[in-house]
């Protein structure tokens, strides 16, 4: 059965509905770190084509998985 293309205008707007569904509330983090610490971080996530905030979490959350006793 054909079907009619769908707009992309259309898949970009549920895309970005979806998103916002599924976004958990967030709280800013400001931290100082070394020039060559932000430099590693950014060269990571560009290679994991991921941002450097969802690096972080990530990293974060690892971290506090293996260190929690909750």
């Amino acid at each position: 059965m054909l079907k009619a293309k769908q707009k992309t205008r259309e898949r970009q707007d549920k895309t970005a509905a979806l998103k916002e569904l599924n976004k958990d509330t967030t709280k800013r983090l400001n931290a100082e770190i070394p020039v060559t610490l932000h430099k590693k971080l950014k060269m990571l996530a560009i290679k994991q084509d991921k941002s450097i905030t969802d690096l972080l979490i990530e990293i974060v959350n690892e971290y506090l998985s293996k260190h929690s006793k909750a």
